[in-house]
């Protein structure tokens, strides 16, 4: 490559003034990279940009690096092949445990979708009532597009390659890597680059946040921030405008549980497969040991949520503390006696049959599809259900319609008034508020003079811009899809 460009380029290809499809492609003196390739997520619009590949030499690049497997961040790999890319992918060693399951799952789902749209059947869901609901959740026509193969996710699993964390590795000429804990899923990292510049000069640094988890995780080991502050910060700015309530997530999640006993109720808990769902079950594990859940059935309607939490007990060094040493002592922090999995759709149905008071988590998370949606169309017009929803749901889809006051819904073609009670758990999330996440900028070692902020709605990105100024960063840029950023 020639040596007229910058010590660092970074081209941003997706989140950038949204909350999905994260990928940022970096080229320098010697090497390109690509920093996640995830899908976009919501609407159907959203997800036909998936078929769109950022415009790049793929056979170029030198690495891949992936700092977590959720979809916005990783669902896209599939694709490589395709394009041409026959190189490495690098993570860390959970993610790469990981990767090959959601890979082969998502090119599974994509074909499921085809023949569901073919035969009539595939899921759908909006909201009828009341009529400023409505407008916002679109019917979705058309399938997403076919992306990658069974055989195009079995390639690229076989390039996946684990790093350990806090180890430089060199990954492409005059360029080394190294993955930092972010506290948000297993797994998940920050991605540090030092990138030797052409003049011999002190190398470049340029860090990548991935998604941040809150400051204080009640499940998982610390965050970890480099040596020196970074010459420029990509950084996700999710909760860049909210605060989140500090409350008893477990002491309301105690009382909902002792209520919808009392009254007989199902609790529907639309949950993601990697987060959510271990969020959750180590909060129900508590309420076993403490004597509240009494017998009381808690379904987790997810294979892949069943896989994800073994490897939470399989990497005990990520995990806080305690929960590190009852993982140590042999007992699995996530599982308990009234814990039921459920790893097939035929045991997903067996569920509707129950008629006493149970708790069914299941995907997705933003409860537009899985099997959720289908506990929901069978339960949402009876008092005898509650469905309770734990973090940000997308606005336009199901989930954002009965937080916000949804009546009348339809599901899978079937109008049905909402009388199920509606509770949310405020404070459930992996990512990091406003507060913790200007928190984790000021442990940095030294003053970031220049911050991108990616991943995060409009509105949060300019709130975080705002607070970041108000405590001294120098530089705050708001990248759109296409923009460059340079490190001289």
């Amino acid at each position: 490559m020639s040596d007229g460009i910058a010590t660092i380029q970074v081209r941003v290809h997706g989140a950038a003034g949204e909350v999905t499809g994260s990928c940022y492609e970096v080229t320098t003196h010697h090497a390109r990279l690509l920093i996640d390739f995830g899908m976009f997520q919501g609407s159907a619009e959203q997800e036909a940009r998936n078929a769109n590949a950022p415009n790049l030499d793929f056979e170029k690049l030198s690495a891949v690096l992936v700092t977590h497997a959720h979809i916005d961040h990783c669902g896209r790999l599939g694709m490589l092949p395709a394009l041409g890319y026959q190189g490495p992918v690098l993570t860390t060693e959970p993610t790469a445990e990981l990767l090959p399951r959601v890979l082969t799952s998502s090119a599974t789902l994509q074909q499921v979708r085809i023949q569901e749209k073919r035969a009539g059947t595939a899921p759908s869901s909006r909201v009828l009532a009341p009529a400023h609901l409505t407008t916002a959740i679109p019917i979705r026509n058309e399938p997403p597009p076919i992306l990658f193969t069974h055989r195009h996710a079995e390639r690229v699993s076989r390039s996946i390659r684990a790093l350990p964390f806090m180890e430089w590795e060199p990954i492409a000429d005059g360029v080394d890597a190294r993955f930092l804990h972010a506290s948000h899923v297993i797994g998940a990292a920050s991605i540090e680059l030092r990138v030797q510049r052409a003049n011999g000069g002190q190398p470049a640094h340029v860090l990548f946040s991935g998604d941040i988890g809150p400051i204080e995780n009640p499940l998982l080991a610390p965050h970890q921030w480099p040596e020196r502050a970074p010459d420029l910060l990509i950084m996700e700015s999710t909760n860049g405008s909210r605060r989140f309530r500090q409350v008893d997530q477990y002491e309301e999640l105690c009382a909902i549980v002792r209520d919808a006993t009392a009254r007989n109720q199902r609790i529907l808990a639309p949950v993601f497969a990697l987060g959510r769902a271990q969020t959750m079950l180590q909060l129900f594990a508590r309420a076993s040991r403490e004597g509240v859940l009494r017998g009381l059935p808690v379904y987790l309607d997810s294979a892949m949520a069943c896989r994800a939490s073994e490897l939470y007990a399989r990497h005990p060094h990520l995990l806080e503390a305690r929960t590190r040493r009852e993982c140590l002592r042999g007992s699995n922090p996530l599982h308990f006696a009234e814990l039921h999995t459920l790893m097939s759709r035929r045991e997903s149905e067996s569920v509707d049959r129950v008629r006493t008071a149970c708790v069914i988590m299941a995907g997705s998370g933003f409860c537009d599809a899985g099997p959720i949606l289908r506990h929901v169309q069978l339960a949402i017009d009876q008092p005898s259900t509650r469905i309770l929803f734990t973090g940000h749901q997308l606005e336009g889809l199901l989930g954002h319609g009965l937080l916000n006051g949804a009546t009348r819904v339809e599901i899978n073609g079937a109008e049905l008034d909402v009388r199920a009670t509606i509770d949310r758990l405020a404070g459930i999330s992996g990512h990091a508020d406003a507060d913790d996440l200007l928190t984790w900028v000021g442990r940095m070692p030294g003053a970031v003079k220049r911050i991108a902020l990616v991943h995060g709605a409009h509105e949060s990105r300019l709130a975080f811009a705002d607070a970041l100024r108000a405590v001294g960063t120098d530089t705050v840029h708001l990248p759109i899809v296409g923009d460059t950023l340079t490190v001289e």
